[in-house]
């Protein structure tokens, strides 16, 4: 594993990645979420009523979650053979690149919440800051993000799980932090959660400039 520093080549990189093995990441990581998801239920117990976007939907596994809990889910990834293995499940889906695409269009958002489950962890610090204020921008007043990265430091590559690299960005809590922040959110929670090969840190933020200079949780 190779320490870069990762840029729109090495997202295109990584999706084919996910393009060559989607199949696989699906059944590496399970194919129906557990019931009761914390993280789930607390970006919709915290999010106002209307839809969500989820961005990286996968196979769609959150998706399916959130739409139990009565939410309305837009499903997107930028990999096509996700967005086309979630419509032979049945399911409405769309390619989008959260890097490229508007979040919003004359037929979708503003949203009540964003959803972007491990997925800002294969981008670049920069990236995530241009994501996070694309986000702030498709979101209704009071509206939520809910995001998940990886507990550690500096980038690499990574072959584990889908045998093809993939890039991966870490991260610490503190700097996590400071960085939603200053893409203008408010941080609501930010928590480690133990996983079995790595922690994760889980985030809730609502856009600052629609709460007032309330503090933070």
């Amino acid at each position: 594993m190779t320490k870069v520093a990762a840029g729109q080549q090495d997202n295109a990189r990584t999706l084919a990645a996910y393009e060559q093995r989607a199949a696989t990441y699906r059944e590496q990581t399970g194919r129906v979420a557990a019931s009761g998801d914390p993280f789930l239920e607390r970006l919709d117990a915290l999010a106002p009523p209307g839809e969500v976007l989820e961005i990286g939907s996968a196979y769609g596994r959150d998706a399916d979650a959130l739409e139990r809990l009565g939410r309305r889910v837009r499903r997107t990834d930028a990999t096509r053979a996700f967005v086309d293995m979630q419509r032979a499940d049945g399911h409405e889906a769309e390619v989008l690149d959260v890097l490229t695409d508007p979040l919003t269009t004359d037929h979708a958002g503003p949203y009540a919440a964003v959803l972007a489950n491990a997925v800002l962890l294969h981008f670049t610090p920069v990236q995530v800051h241009e994501i996070l204020v694309k986000v702030r921008g498709a979101l209704v007043p009071g509206g939520v993000l809910g995001f998940t990265v990886k507990v550690g430091d500096g980038s690499e590559w990574s072959t584990q799980k889908l045998g093809l690299p993939r890039f991966f960005q870490y991260w610490q809590a503190e700097p996590l932090r400071h960085a939603v922040a200053g893409a203008g959110f408010d941080v609501r929670e930010l928590t480690t959660e133990a996983g079995a090969t790595w922690d994760w840190l889980i985030v809730l933020a609502t856009p600052r400039d629609m709460l007032g200079d309330r503090p933070s949780a």
